[in-house]
């Protein structure tokens, strides 16, 4: 079974309580020795990670891990405060965003974000296009196709975070936010209907990715009711 861990929780001296998401569930299992670097476990001592498991019944409360192989780590040597940051970011997103038995529904966006944020270390572009995946499996889609009022796909004047999308001329009016240009709304538009993360933030202008991952980071937390806590390494690694 093929899994991503979420967190882990000491147990004893050694052991590990860890989280995890697979394709299909959320689940906890217990980790023997995962805390000691000379151990078969000591792979998945580590957030992000992805590997192959096998659990196994036992006198304890949640599973026992019987086997593991990993398949992918997030660590590489050139870890910056940047991409560390990233990889908190995106954990505490799925750690806080969903409920525990609904945080599977993100593992496919998972997988495919952490090994897009080590191979292209486009944290920007990745953590935007994550976040994306996030309102929509969240539940706050916004509309980035045509104007979320009236469905007018012509005549596109703003973008609205605080109504949910796109909004028209004829729907404008004068207290509705006005604040992105029409580049960074051609921007949004791409990054929500991407379906993956071939996007390069290289294509674009640096400012118009700052002023969009704000508007996303503040849409989210009013959206879901949480305030980030890694959210300022971020901003002063910027």
């Amino acid at each position: 079974m093929k899994i991503i861990v979420l967190s882990i929780n000491p147990y004893k001296e050694k052991d590990g309580i860890v989280r995890a998401i697979s394709e299909n569930e959320s689940l906890t299992f217990l980790a023997r020795g995962i805390k000691d670097p000379k151990s078969k476990n000591a792979a998945l001592n580590n957030v992000l990670t992805i590997a192959d498991i096998e659990l196994m019944d036992g006198n304890f409360v949640h599973p026992i891990l019987k086997s593991s192989k990993p398949l992918f780590s997030p660590l590489k040597v050139d870890m910056d405060a940047k991409y560390l940051a990233s990889l908190m970011t995106i954990d505490e997103m799925m750690l806080n965003l969903f409920p525990e038995d609904e945080q599977q529904v993100m593992f496919e966006k998972l997988e495919k974000a952490v090994n897009s944020l080590k191979t292209t270390n486009d944290w920007l572009m990745t953590l935007l296009q994550f976040m994306a995946h996030t309102v929509k499996m969240g539940g706050f889609q916004l509309e980035v196709n045509q104007c979320v009022l009236c469905g007018a796909t012509k005549n596109i004047v703003t973008f609205s975070f605080s109504d949910g999308g796109f909004i028209c001329e004829s729907c404008y009016q004068p207290e509705m936010e006005k604040d992105l240009t029409k580049e960074q709304m051609i921007l949004l538009r791409k990054i929500v209907n991407c379906p993956d993360y071939r996007l390069k933030s290289s294509d674009y202008k640096n400012e118009d990715f700052l002023l969009l991952f704000g508007k996303f980071s503040q849409y989210i937390e009013e959206a879901f009711g949480y305030h980030f806590k890694n959210m300022r390494l971020l901003i002063d690694s910027k």
